[in-house]
């Protein structure tokens, strides 16, 4: 891999992690076009890297708020006598608590079918298939909108059964093709929640995944090709084009053209399949 590959490769990371397009899928066939036949699974996840940078940057007040908060929380000995009712009345150990339980059943994922979903990533034509997929997922939310009516409100808050199903939807998005991004808030969007907490959470909750994939895929460091440097300039340049995109996204989620993503996946995941097929 070039140096100029690898700033490609970043740009495309920090472009797709956020908007709802793939991430993962994009790299796979840009590494496709680009001729790099093997596919880089320890490359990509120190993209993500980058990325999660951007998410802390972005996030950092939000992210403080709930340290803060939660540390607060523990602190109070009224949380060791009652509990449930302290955790329910701290927004931010609440917030906390959903994010750890989004994150169970993601990492059940991630660890019993690891193997079979990194062999997705040099299979353009499943990837494709996924992009498809993720075009479907995209559409969640104007079907919930369509389905209410008079006495139909959206929930408030994230409840606590959201968070698994938010956490499975996050799991199944290690496949490459599949917007980790899209599927989280476009099921949130669909559950009620409101556009801004979906975001938050989805974003929040990428922290503990990708330092999970970071822990599984550390060990790789010394088996990978790829010079530290080249590595590092990617990671960088996905860190920089991330969070201009993060801020994109939130301005079109809050606008409600959310779903507009979809038809681009659905246009590239047929142009992709239609050439893998034909080679």
């Amino acid at each position: 891999m070039t140096f100029l590959e690898a700033i490609l490769l970043g740009i495309l990371q920090g472009i797709t992690e956020f908007l709802p397009v793939s991430s993962s899928g994009h790299l796979v066939l840009a590494q496709q076009f680009l001729g790099l036949k093997e596919p880089l699974v320890f490359f990509d996840v120190m993209l993500h890297v980058g990325t999660l940078a951007a998410v802390l940057v972005g996030y950092r007040g939000a992210i403080g708020r709930l340290v803060i908060g939660g540390l607060s929380t523990l602190g109070n000995t009224e949380f060791y006598r009652k509990p449930i009712t302290t955790l329910n009345a701290s927004v931010e150990l609440r917030f906390i608590w959903l994010i750890l339980l989004g994150s169970i059943p993601t990492g059940i994922i991630a660890v019993l079918f690891k193997t079979q979903l990194e062999s997705f990533f040099d299979k353009v034509h499943i990837v494709s298939i996924m992009l498809i997929l993720t075009g479907v997922i995209l559409q969640l939310p104007r079907l919930r909108r369509e389905s209410m009516d008079s006495t139909d409100s959206p929930n408030k808050e994230i409840k606590s059964w959201h968070a698994p199903l938010i956490g499975i939807a996050q799991g199944c998005a290690i496949t490459p093709g599949i917007s980790r991004s899209g599927t989280t808030i476009s099921l949130a969007l669909f559950l009620g929640i409101p556009a801004k907490t979906a975001a938050e959470y989805s974003f929040l909750l990428s922290i503990p995944a990708i330092l999970g994939a970071v822990a599984l895929k550390i060990s790789d460091i010394e088996n990978t090709e790829i010079p530290l440097y080249i590595i590092g300039t990617g990671m960088l340049a996905s860190f920089i084009v991330g969070y201009i995109a993060l801020r994109f996204l939130l301005v079109v989620l809050n606008r409600g053209k959310f779903s507009l993503f979809s038809y681009y996946c659905v246009a590239l995941g047929l142009v992709s399949l239609f050439v893998a097929l034909i080679q």
